[in-house]
């Protein structure tokens, strides 16, 4: 009988540097559990992008993203419009795709051991994905899709990378606060439309971003909906004021704080940029759909009979 055969594509630069060592690690623990395993260590974006279409092509059991959410989102987008199932090992900073999906996020090895024992069971589950038309251009997201100050800090983050994860989200958004401008958006939730000035707009499959901020609090992966957190314009002082209750996702009770659902949404506006599981997409407008059950993923929750 013949091993099922995963692509385990690491991203050198995830978490500091040690996502290589994490990947080879994850390989040689799922090869000794039965499972093959091709590892692809890409030098940069456009190589990881062609390492992704490859490993589709080739047809394996499933295709694992070893990185941060950044790695996740351009594994994604090879594993999305395919029926090949996805795992994630999560090597980065942030790993807020991991968190919504309850996956361990410190211990490798036993990341690794779960996804081996998923695999060799056929054991997945049904992952819903936001779908966003940008233009002539299909971009998949898991976690959340947002516009405003969130992705002004967003740009202001990549453009440094002094500190790690939350730490350098936090600096990114005390520097941005002091020229950030709100502006004016429409938006379209399943026909219904609302115009407004609004300080930023996450649309979450996922529940948080930043490295544990949870800003669409109530977001659930597997509900066949999007979340929709609206900050009304407030003042810098407002602002900082709520900024820390976004951890624990009580922001939601402020009033400056709208919280929506539906199943499409369309976003626009002259001005901000779009990110995507802290990826940029580029300038409004957009529309968002969910797409229920829409990728297969193996099943590395916590309590599994996988992890057990």
């Amino acid at each position: 009988m013949s091993r099922p055969r995963l692509v385990l594509i690491a991203n050198p630069i995830s978490g500091g540097g040690r996502a290589r060592a994490i990947a080879e690690r994850a390989r040689d623990a799922m090869i000794g559990e039965g499972v093959d395993v091709a590892l692809v260590v890409p030098g940069n974006v456009g190589a990881m992008r062609e390492s992704v279409a490859e490993a589709v092509e080739s047809a394996p059991a499933g295709v694992v993203a070893c990185g941060g959410d950044g790695t996740v989102h351009l594994v994604l987008q090879g594993a999305a419009p395919s029926s090949t199932a996805m795992a994630i090992i999560p090597a980065g900073t942030g790993n807020d795709v991991a968190r919504s999906l309850g996956i361990e996020r410190k211990d490798h090895d036993r990341v690794a051991r779960v996804i081996a024992s998923s695999v060799l069971a056929g054991r997945t589950r049904a992952i819903d994905l936001t779908r966003i038309a940008h233009g002539s251009r299909q971009v998949w997201s898991l976690g959340v899709t947002s516009t405003g100050l969130d992705s002004a800090v967003n740009e202001r983050a990549n453009r440094t990378r002094r500190f790690n994860g939350t730490t350098r989200y936090v600096l990114a958004l005390l520097a941005e606060m002091r020229s950030f401008q709100t502006y004016e958006y429409a938006v379209t939730v399943d026909g219904e439309r609302m115009d407004g000035p609004a300080t930023l707009i996450a649309i979450g499959n996922g529940s948080s971003y930043g490295g544990g901020m949870r800003i669409c609090p109530a977001a659930s992966m597997t509900d066949g909906v999007l979340d929709i957190t609206w900050v009304d314009r407030a003042s810098r002082t407002t602002i900082l004021r709520v900024f820390p209750r976004i951890f624990s996702g009580t922001h939601v009770q402020h009033p400056a704080v709208r919280v929506l659902q539906g199943r499409t949404i369309t976003v626009e506006a002259t001005g901000p940029v779009v990110y995507a599981d802290g990826e940029r997409v580029g300038d409004l407008p957009i529309i968002a759909t969910v797409m229920a059950g829409g990728l297969r993923m193996f099943d590395q929750r916590e309590g599994s009979p996988s992890a057990s």
